[in-house]
């Protein structure tokens, strides 16, 4: 794997941002200044969360994962990297793109938010992995991808039985019975088409299930909670007609994208299913030029962060990225009809109390930090539209604090209508070395400010 890169060094200074040689990296060129639509639908081992970022209206999927750039000879190049975070790998070579937050902390911030939205259940997370990170995330996601899926229902499709018995209940397969029943004893060859939970997704699931049960921490991702035990016993009881040797057989037939207009979120464990079972042929095998790789937005993933902290305090999370939970700023009449139009999408809201979280440094610098109005324009207007929306007179921003500020929290009053803006920092862990020392002082920092989100609120 290649030294690990930040995620948004864009706007960095050009010395900050590592330099490769082009030879070591070549493999990588046809990922670069790619979207993450144009990368997603060309390779499908490239597994982008949330999944609906390709697809979205605020241009997400118009991003690239990175840009290659001369860095002052033909030889040499560096990677700038946009709002992505994640692995991504070619022929051999992985590259992994950490939160601009870890910068020197070994990518701790990444997994500990990953851990505390995916898989909070599971308290001694492997950590430092080089060679096998990837597919350590691949398998913890597992039970929230089944879980999601299963949410909307075990997935049926119609599929070919053949059967040889005397209880005909199909099309008589002349050929099959010539074969199997001359002379004849009372059986017929058969085949019946029957809408069944026993289908090619459901047995890549199982094989997934079963294939997971033999690898380190595999069988206890599985029971991590009653709900994922119901759901893998719910996938086991519905394939009965899993067998081992089938393996290869049902990930052919899997590697066709799965596209249905209700069960959604099937497409994208079908291709984590994939993934894992595939994730050795893929590394060691004759699939040199095959990609793989997982990819979270750094912004969306700081967001369902955020709100494992504030669920704790009842406070309401309209998906934006899923198109939920959307508010109206107008309501016109047409016609004799009322219309409303200027769909947005707040993070946090409750009792008269709005918040943003943004996944960025609201305070370039230590100049003019202790005044709200220092953070960009854009920003303030927006939460001071969501404030006047529900006539709230509180509201504020939750970003990453990785400065030495006096303060973890900075609050200046509005004029006019009134009310109050406050800047809410969680401080990031410098501890460097010791993942379960960091996950402990992030536990703390957490406390700390859900106390101040109630001192606040009240």
């Amino acid at each position: 794997m290649l030294p690990p890169l930040y995620d948004n060094n864009m706007g960095q200074r050009p010395e900050s941002i590592p330099v490769f040689h082009r030879d070591s990296i070549s493999g990588l060129f046809a990922l670069g200044d790619k979207s993450i639509r144009s990368l997603t639908e060309e390779n499908e081992g490239v597994l982008v969360y949330p999944y609906c970022i390709r697809d979205s209206r605020d241009g997400i999927g118009d991003q690239v994962i990175f840009n290659v750039a001369n860095a002052g000879d033909i030889d040499h190049v560096r990677l700038m990297t946009g709002n992505i975070m994640g692995f991504l790998g070619k022929g051999g070579q992985t590259i992994k793109i950490g939160s601009r937050f870890d910068k020197g902390r070994n990518d701790f911030l990444m997994h500990y938010m990953l851990q505390k939205v995916f898989f909070p259940n599971i308290f001694d997370l492997p950590h430092g992995s080089e060679d096998d990170g990837m597919f350590d995330l691949l398998m913890f996601m597992f039970p929230h991808f089944l879980k999601e899926a299963i949410r909307q229902g075990i997935y049926r499709e119609y599929r070919r039985f053949e059967h040889n018995d005397s209880s005909i209940r199909g099309a008589i397969d002349i050929g099959a019975h010539v074969r199997k029943n001359i002379p004849f004893t009372g059986n017929v060859a058969y085949t019946s088409r029957e809408h069944t939970f026993d289908n090619d997704i459901m047995q890549l699931v199982r094989h997934t299930v079963e294939y997971m049960k033999t690898r380190h921490y595999g069988d206890a991702i599985l029971h991590m909670d009653r709900d994922t035990a119901d759901c893998v016993d719910q996938v086991c009881h519905m394939t009965s007609s899993y067998r081992k040797a089938d393996r290869m057989k049902v990930i052919q037939k899997n590697l066709r994208p799965m596209v249905h207009p209700f069960y959604t979120e099937y497409r994208p464990l079908q291709q984590l299913c994939l993934q894992i079972l595939r994730h050795d042929e893929i590394r060691f095998g004759d699939t040199s030029q095959e990609v793989c790789g997982i990819l979270f937005d750094g912004a969306w993933l700081w967001e369902e962060y955020v709100n494992t902290i504030l669920a704790e305090l009842d406070f309401d999370h309209p998906r934006n990225k899923e198109r939920t939970g959307a508010i109206y700023l107008f309501k016109d009449t047409v016609n004799g009809r009322v219309r409303r139009s200027g769909q947005r999408f707040l993070d946090f809201y409750k009792d008269g109390f709005v918040l943003d979280a943004k996944y960025k440094r609201l305070f370039m610098s230590d100049e003019g930090r202790n005044r709200v109005s220092m953070v960009g324009r854009d920003d303030l207007h927006q939460v001071i539209t969501y404030m006047y929306y529900y006539r709230a007179k509180k509201g504020g921003f939750i970003c990453p604090f990785d400065h030495d500020f006096d303060t973890r929290t900075i609050t200046s009053s509005l004029e006019g209508y009134g009310g109050e803006i406050s800047v809410f920092g969680i401080r990031i862990s410098k501890e460097m070395n010791d993942f379960e020392k960091f996950s402990r002082e992030m536990m703390e920092e957490e406390s700390r400010f859900r106390d101040q989100i109630k001192h606040c609120a009240m």
